[in-house]
């Protein structure tokens, strides 16, 4: 088994080579090209998507379809689908249809107040914060 610490410390084409020399069998330099084959041509959008997630090697394509006739509110809209399996965005269309002929969806907001919590370090006076909220 091949364990490493600090791989996300390593650049991208150190990350290949890695992942080349001890999970894949092909030459590393054909996986490399390969993997670059799927860098956005731009550089500065491929940091947005580096941005995105955590160890990139690179971009991953997938089928961009949509399922058109989905009724929401009285509304009719085409929702975007990304994935691979075709039978899924059939089912969605299929049932967006059927349903758009019978009024179609409903959807009501019923809340949008979020619990969190804030933490931060108060060296003034106590008073005055308590009284502030």
């Amino acid at each position: 088994m091949a364990k490493i610490k600090g791989f996300s410390k390593l650049s991208k084409t150190e990350k290949i080579a890695w992942l080349a020399k001890h999970f894949l069998t092909s030459n590393p330099l054909d996986i490399a090209r390969e993997f670059s084959s799927y860098m956005h041509s731009n550089a500065e959008m491929q940091k947005v998507f580096d941005g995105i997630s955590e160890n990139t090697l690179t971009n991953f394509y997938l089928p961009y379809g949509v399922a058109p006739n989905f009724v929401i509110n009285g509304r009719t809209y085409v929702v975007p689908m990304v994935i691979e399996e075709s039978s899924v965005v059939a089912a969605a269309s299929a049932g967006a249809k059927y349903w758009s002929d019978r009024g179609g969806f409903h959807a009501e907001v019923i809340s949008t107040t979020k619990v969190g919590h804030v933490h931060f370090l108060w060296r003034g006076n106590s008073e005055k914060l308590h009284n502030f909220f």
